[in-house]
C-alpha cells in the first residue's frame, strides 16, 4: 500500500515509519520511504539476522537507520490513527522480553512479512496445487521449463513461489523460451542459458530454502507424471 502511495500516486504516506521485517521488500520499501521525504525511525527484525541482502541494508544504515534484530512490535498507539508504536525485544522463543519495551513516535507502521503466492488464477484454471512451505504456501507444480499440470500454462516469480525479482525475471523468461519451444521455435541453448543463470542464483545462501522447496516441489511433480499423485 506504501509503494502504491509513492510510485503510483506521488503521495507522501507520512512523517515518520517504522518498518516490520528486514527482508528484501522492507529494506528497498524503506530506502524508497527515504527517498520519498519520509524519516525511517528503525526497521525490525525478529529473527536475529536480517534476511534481505546486505547491499539493501547498507544503503539504509548508511542514512543512520537502525535496523533492530531480535526485535518485534508489541503495540501500536493512536486512537483514529497511528501515533507511534512500541517495540520490544524477543528471546529465543521470539516472545518479547519484559523490560526491554520502547516508545517511537510514527505515523506509519508498515508490515513487510508474511508473504504469500498469489495463485488463485492459476487455481481456477485447474493446475495442481502444494503446500510448500519455503516457497511462502500453496503454489501450483510446475516443471523446470515453468509449465504447470495444465498444458501450455506456464508460471513465474511470486505466483511459483516467493523469490526475489531477479528469479522472478529469470523464470518468466525460462517460461518463456519454453512456450516458444513448446510452438516448435529453435531456443534451446538459451533456455539452457536462462536455466543455469537460475541455478547460479540459488546457489547463495539466500537461495537455500527456495531451492529446497524448488526440488520438493520438482519430485511431486515426477510423482504426478508418474501417476503416483492425483
Amino acid at each position: 500500500a506504501v509503494q502504491t502511495l509513492m510510485n503510483v500516486y506521488g503521495i507522501k504516506p507520512g512523517e515518520r515509519a517504522l518498518m516490520v521485517g528486514a527482508g528484501n521488500v522492507g529494506l528497498i520499501v524503506s530506502y524508497q520511504l527515504l527517498q520519498a521525504g519520509v524519516e525511517v525511525a528503525a526497521v525490525v527484525e525478529a529473527m536475529p539476522e536480517i534476511g534481505g541482502y546486505h547491499v539493501h541494508a547498507a544503503k539504509i544504515r548508511r542514512l543512520r537507520v537502525p535496523i533492530l534484530t531480535r526485535h518485534t512490535v508489541t503495540r501500536a498507539l493512536g486512537e483514529k490513527r497511528v501515533e507511534g508504536a512500541v517495540i520490544a525485544q524477543v528471546g529465543q522463543d521470539f516472545r518479547p522480553i519484559p523490560g526491554t519495551e520502547r516508545e517511537l513516535a510514527v505515523d506509519i507502521i508498515c508490515l513487510a512479512v508474511g508473504l504469500t503466492p498469489s495463485t488463485r488464477l492459476v487455481e481456477q484454471a485447474g493446475a495442481k496445487m502444494a503446500y510448500i512451505s519455503e516457497l511462502g504456501g500453496r503454489v501450483p507444480l510446475h516443471d523446470e521449463g515453468m509449465e504447470t499440470t495444465v498444458p501450455g500454462l506456464y508460471v513465474a516469480g511470486d505466483c511459483a513461489g516467493i523469490g526475489e525479482a531477479s528469479t522472478a525475471m529469470l523464470e518468466g523468461r525460462i517460461a518463456a523460451l519454453s512456450l516458444l519451444a513448446r510452438l516448435g521455435q529453435k531456443v534451446d541453448d538459451e533456455l539452457a542459458a536462462a536455466q543455469r543463470s537460475l541455478a547460479q542464483l540459488r546457489k547463495g545462501p539466500f537461495g537455500e530454502r527456495p531451492r529446497r522447496g524448488k526440488e520438493r516441489l520438482r519430485s511431486l511433480m515426477k510423482e504426478v507424471a508418474c501417476g503416483k499423485l492425483s
